[in-house]
């Protein structure tokens, strides 16, 4: 009985993973690469949507190179379904999105680079990390539109 369990359970995570790898096949977008950027902030997250408030996929920190594409579809037109603010990216194995403004074209100069006794005496573990890169996706940057 618990072999017909195991069997039924790795056939329904096959078929899973299946589903899963041949899914971007069946949209029928392409994918080109348009410049390999560096993140400006000291950490930042990788998100699954287009959203400060969505999944987090990874955790990068400044300057961590990043390849940043455009799709477009069979017939040659540009999607873009995030608008300017965000920039389709891929980071290691994850394809997600990134502010566009926390993204520069040079390395910058790092805090952890310039203080880099001070921020290794933080002794900031995977998860502080973590939540201070969910820390800065809640900033808003951005010039006051009052007048002067």
């Amino acid at each position: 009985m618990s072999k017909k369990i195991i069997l039924s359970m790795m056939l329904i995570f096959s078929f899973n993973l299946l589903a899963q790898t041949s899914a971007p096949a069946a949209t029928g977008m392409t994918k080109t690469l348009v410049a390999v950027k560096y993140f400006s902030q000291m950490m930042g997250n990788v998100h699954q949507n287009a959203s400060r408030y969505s999944q987090v996929l990874t955790t990068i920190s400044c300057n961590h190179p990043v390849k940043v594409y455009k799709e477009t579809s069979k017939d040659g037109k540009e999607f873009v379904l995030y608008g300017d603010n965000w920039n389709f990216v891929t980071v290691g194995p994850y394809d997600g999105y990134i502010m566009a403004q926390y993204l520069s074209d040079k390395k910058v100069t790092c805090f952890e680079e310039e203080y880099s006794k001070f921020f290794d005496g933080l002794n900031l573990d995977i998860n502080d990390l973590y939540y201070w890169a969910r820390l800065y996706d809640q900033y808003v940057q951005d010039k006051s539109k009052v007048r002067q």
